[in-house]
């Protein structure tokens, strides 16, 4: 018997940890009509919303002396392969004790206990409502196996005796429902200063920290992205907790670019289900402060606490990188840079950085509205900074080079892709932990000397080439001055004529 109680505890206790403790804000289970014994078996870090189940496989009864523990009962066709009565079975003497045999398989012999688990009659089951304990009282002596609904590979199961000389047993569910955080997403990698860009976090959590005796209830999740300087309007679209609205959910970060959700009430009790998922979607507008052709980097974390509002862990946490890039263009008359050009490009909105240097302000790919008009500098060159890799732009040419022809239609320009960070004027830039441009020096930045070196695009600028223009001839020649000559002399003698005629009637 002490072989069978020993090895059945070493096999469940993979999933649940045995031990003895009182009750605090305990869910009540109690069997009904209550058992004359009145054992009980109280769950301990039960998982919110997941069903635990007892089954009774044999009686359990002690000695006198009180030291030695006999299971009684029959025992289920399916596990005759590992059990048999104490001394044998005949038709004359049949034994109401039960032992397992030799040698058994631990594995075979714990699957066949799952086998009939899943077939065998519950005594009784509770749902957990999220209370740190459910206590299964008014319980007769017994062995008995106890299995949960967990929904991942750890499915918690234990097999314990209650008994006259351990008449209020526990079990310590583990929770092993790990935190995840599953990454952050936006719709894409590149955007266009000024786009808006939608991301969307998802966090599978758990309710506990820890495992047996040491887990610790999670009374809350803080949420921190580091929303760094080249993201601006940061607002939170909505958040989702196990594919419900957070009807508390706030519109925006706090001042340290958190997002704080409660994970139990006010008796301790967790507030949702074990393993449920927290879906953030939230937007963000992509500023001038990025580097160009290059990552920029936010990570997104999720950090678990206990009841002192202390982490129970490091940060959980996944990056994300938008990248952003320019775009070059070249006027030539097919041979020589020509200087004093304009353009300007549907639904593209700039400033102007220096002679010939646009940063994207911002740029509706849909507008077929001629944005603001951009000069080329005194080499022919016009750079537009801050464009999505997919970009394209229409770009119509709305003052020509002295002596040169208009273009008569518009032509598309997209951004140039180069192997190293592009820079659109000279001087010291300053750098968070990531990487990430900012505007001012402080205590946490870096720094580096970096030089303009928006030329390295030339070589692949779009190259647009304007035609010389030409002083046309007046149609007809000399003939024309002929017909000026001889409508003169007409009109000329038609005068005469009318005055010569007024004479002779006067007279």
């Amino acid at each position: 018997m002490k072989n069978l109680k020993k090895l059945l505890a070493l096999l469940f206790t993979a999933a649940m940890i045995l031990s003895l403790g009182a009750t605090a804000f305990a869910q009540s289970a109690p069997l009904d009509p209550a058992d004359a014994d009145n054992a009980s078996i109280t769950i301990k870090n039960p998982a919110k919303g997941e069903t635990y189940k007892l089954f009774k496989l044999f009686d359990a009864t002690v000695s006198e002396d009180g030291k030695k523990i006999a299971y009684q009962g029959t025992i289920p066709e399916s596990l005759k392969s590992f059990f048999e009565p104490i001394n044998g079975e005949d038709a004359e003497n049949p034994s109401e004790y039960v032992q397992l045999k030799e040698d058994v398989d631990e594995a075979a012999l714990f699957a066949a206990l799952e086998v009939w688990a899943g077939s065998a009659t519950e005594m009784i089951s509770a749902e957990s409502n999220g209370d740190p304990s459910i206590v299964f009282s008014g319980l007769p002596y017994g062995y008995y196996v106890v299995t949960t609904s967990h929904k991942d590979s750890t499915t918690g199961k234990a097999a314990i005796t209650v008994d006259s000389t351990q008449p209020n047993a526990e079990i310590y569910d583990k929770n092993e429902t790990k935190i995840v955080n599953e990454g952050k997403w936006a719709d894409g990698t590149s955007y266009s200063i000024g786009d808006t860009i939608p991301y969307t976090a998802s966090f599978i959590t758990t309710n506990y920290f820890g495992s047996g005796k040491d887990a610790k209830i999670i009374s809350k999740y803080v949420i921190e992205d580091t929303l760094p300087e080249f993201l601006s309007d940061v607002a939170i679209s909505q958040i989702l907790i196990g594919g419900e609205k957070w009807a508390d959910a706030p519109d925006a970060f706090d001042e340290n670019n958190q997002i704080i959700i409660p994970w139990v009430d006010e008796n301790g009790s967790s507030l949702y289900a074990n393993g449920v998922k927290i879906v953030v979607i939230y937007t963000a507008k992509l500023t001038s402060l990025v580097n160009v052709n290059a990552a920029n980097k936010n990570t997104i974390s999720i950090t678990p606490l206990d009841e002192n509002d202390k982490p129970y862990s490091d940060p959980f946490s996944a990056s994300f990188e938008i990248t952003t890039y320019a775009a070059a263009l070249k006027k030539t008359d097919g041979e020589e840079s020509l200087a004093g050009a304009k353009f300007a490009a549907n639904g593209l909105i700039v400033e102007e950085t220096a002679d010939g240097i646009y940063t994207v302000v911002s740029f509706d790919p849909a507008s077929e509205e001629l944005g603001t008009e951009m000069a080329t500098d005194e080499n022919g060159m016009l750079y537009i900074v801050g464009l999505a890799r997919k970009a394209t732009l229409t770009v119509t040419e709305t003052v020509a080079p002295d002596g040169y022809n208009l273009l008569t239609a518009p032509v598309e320009l997209a951004p140039q892709v180069l192997e190293k960070e592009v820079y659109k004027e000279s001087g010291i830039r300053y750098y968070d932990a990531d990487g990430n441009l900012v505007a001012e020096e402080s205590s946490t930045t870096t720094s580096k000397e970096v030089e303009k070196n928006l030329s390295e695009l030339d070589a692949a600028a779009l190259e647009v080439i304007n035609q010389a223009g030409a002083q046309l001839p007046s149609t007809g020649g000399m003939g024309t001055t002929l017909f000026y000559a001889i409508g003169t002399i007409l009109v000329l003698g038609a005068g005469v004529i009318l005055v010569a005629k007024k004479r002779v009637l006067a007279e």
